[in-house]
Parts: structure tokens; sequence; C-alpha cells
């Protein structure tokens, strides 16, 4: 018996590979230009990398030789101990001169010329029967207290008149008197010549 066999049934058709030539080239080509990719970033980011390793060799050689120069500086200035100690010397007298001069440019001193001319002024302003016993000058001579005793009470006045024309600063001073008679029967005065208000 004779049996006919269709060949052309889908049960004898062969079946066709999915990953034929084409779609295996597509796919390599895929992968060969993800590789392309990926070396071209690699490549550039190590150029990069290369170029800012050059900068800091660069910036690393030249702080090196600021160093070493700064090194010599150091070691020369160390060197020279006399310059040093001098150096401190002067530096020790600058801080003690600015001192006195802070002080001196804050603080009120007053006279600072003497009392001489103030004596001066006493002595030439003196008159016969009138005797200075005491004298106080305070506040560098801004105030001025003299006592004494007078044999006319009208005495006082001509003495005071007397240091006006002396060339201390006497001269510019405001004298208030103060007369008394120790008792009735006394044949002088006591008085008390004062710059202040007392």
């Amino acid at each position: 018996m004779k049996q006919q066999i269709n060949l052309y049934l889908p049960e004898f058709k062969v079946e066709k590979d999915p990953l034929t030539v084409l779609v295996m080239a597509q796919i390599l080509g895929v992968v060969l230009a993800i590789m392309i990719v990926v070396s071209s970033y690699e490549g550039f980011t190590r150029w990069q990398l290369g170029a800012e390793l050059a900068e800091l060799r660069i910036t690393l050689a030249e702080e090196t030789r600021n160093t070493a120069a700064l090194d010599a500086e150091l070691s020369r200035r160390s060197q020279n101990v006399e310059l040093s100690s001098r150096l401190d010397r002067a530096e020790a007298v600058l801080a003690s001169s600015q001192q006195v001069r802070d002080f001196l440019s804050g603080a009120k001193l007053g006279n600072v010329s003497g009392f001489s001319e103030y004596f001066k002024d006493l002595s030439r302003a003196a008159i016969d029967g009138l005797s200075i016993s005491e004298f106080t000058f305070t506040d560098g001579g801004e105030t001025a207290t003299l006592s004494g005793r007078v044999a006319d009470s009208a005495m006082v006045p001509r003495y005071v008149a007397n240091l006006e024309n002396g060339n201390s600063p006497l001269k510019t001073k405001h004298f208030n008197p103060s007369i008394s008679r120790p008792d009735v029967e006394a044949r002088y005065f006591d008085f008390v010549l004062s710059t202040s208000s007392e």
C-alpha cells in the first residue's frame, strides 16, 4: 500500500532560528557602540585627570620652591643671633617708650617747668613788715595758698599787687584774702591768701 506524505504540512516545516545572522550583527553592532562610548568616556576622563595631575604637579613644584626659599630665609635669620637679640631689645625699648608716651598723653602733669619763678616772685614782692610763714602749691601750681603775718592789714593788697607784676603764673591768679587779728591788743595781723574759692 502506498501512502502519500504532504511535506508542506505545518508539522513538517523547518522552524527558523530567531537568532539570524542579521539579528546577531545588529546585537554585535549595539554592543560595539556601547563599548566605543564607554571607552571614549574613560579616555576623556583619563585625559582630564592627566591634565589636572599635570597642574597639581606644577603647583606642588612651585610650593616646594617657596617652602625651600622660606626655610633658607628662616635658617639665615635664626643663625644671626646678634641681630635677633638687637631686634628684641629694640622692640622692648619701643614698647616702653609707647607706654611712657601713652601715660604722658593721658596724665595731667600740671607744672612741668618747676616753681623757681614762683619763689622769685614771692621774694621780689616782699614788703617790710610782711612775712610769709607758709606757702602751698597744689595741682601743679594751679592752686596756691600763702599765709603769714603783717604789721598793717593794708600791706596785704600791696603785696598781691606786687605779685601781679611778677613773671610766674602767680601774676594771673585771683587771691582771696583772709585777714584776722589774734586779739585786740596784738600788734600784727595774720593773713591767708588763697587762689581757691574757700
